[in-house]
């Protein structure tokens, strides 16, 4: 690789690492700014609230893991999940819907899609968003309704082998932001660098 090749990488690989940085500050500012707005504002105990959820995702013989950020529980049932992100909040609606019909026996009724200035709400059953911004994000007490008022969809074991695809290949993807309970994202270091 010539010099000019050479210093070209390196200030792409700058760039690259100062954006991840950036990344990961807006997603942990989500993550903080969401759980203030559970406990403070939306009506729910910190003991409702599960924080860096990782659970397992057998697709055949491979083992994954994936994440959420929070995971709500309300009448005794994982309600409603958060996944925080610093990039575009609909690049992430089918990640979170997908998780969200994942995480348990039974897909949770919500999922959320936050980032520090904005929230999407999603039907977990549909996909679709149902609210826009802070305030669509239920109160406890509309989520307790919504969760007596549930039948919980099921889905095919074919369906649910394609939620797992979706889910996996945007985790590896990362889409170069970091997200997700741990902020993991794309690694600017090659092998044996450290």
């Amino acid at each position: 690789m010539d010099e000019e090749a050479a210093t070209r990488e390196k200030k792409v690989l700058s760039i690259l690492a100062q954006e991840l940085e950036d990344g990961e500050s807006l997603a942990a500012e989500a993550r903080k700014m969401i759980f203030y707005l559970l406990t403070e504002k939306k009506g729910y105990q910190p003991e409702d609230i599960e924080k860096n959820v990782i659970f397992k995702v057998t697709l055949g013989e491979e083992i994954s893991y994936s994440s959420a950020d929070f995971v709500v529980s309300v009448a005794g049932k994982r309600s409603m999940l958060i996944k925080c992100s610093s990039g575009s909040l609909s690049s992430r609606e089918r990640q979170a819907v997908a998780a969200a019909r994942l995480l348990g026996s039974s897909p949770l009724p919500v999922a959320v899609v936050a980032d520090p200035v904005n929230a999407e709400v999603l039907d977990v059953a549909t996909g679709e968003v149902t609210g826009e911004g802070f305030g669509a994000i239920p109160v406890r007490e509309q989520l307790v309704k919504m969760v007596s008022e549930h039948q919980p969809v099921q889905f095919s074991a074919a369906r649910l082998e394609k939620e797992k695809r979706i889910l996996l290949a945007f985790d590896a993807v990362r889409c170069c932001v970091p997200q997700g309970a741990d902020g993991y994202g794309v690694s600017l270091k090659g092998p044996g660098q450290e």
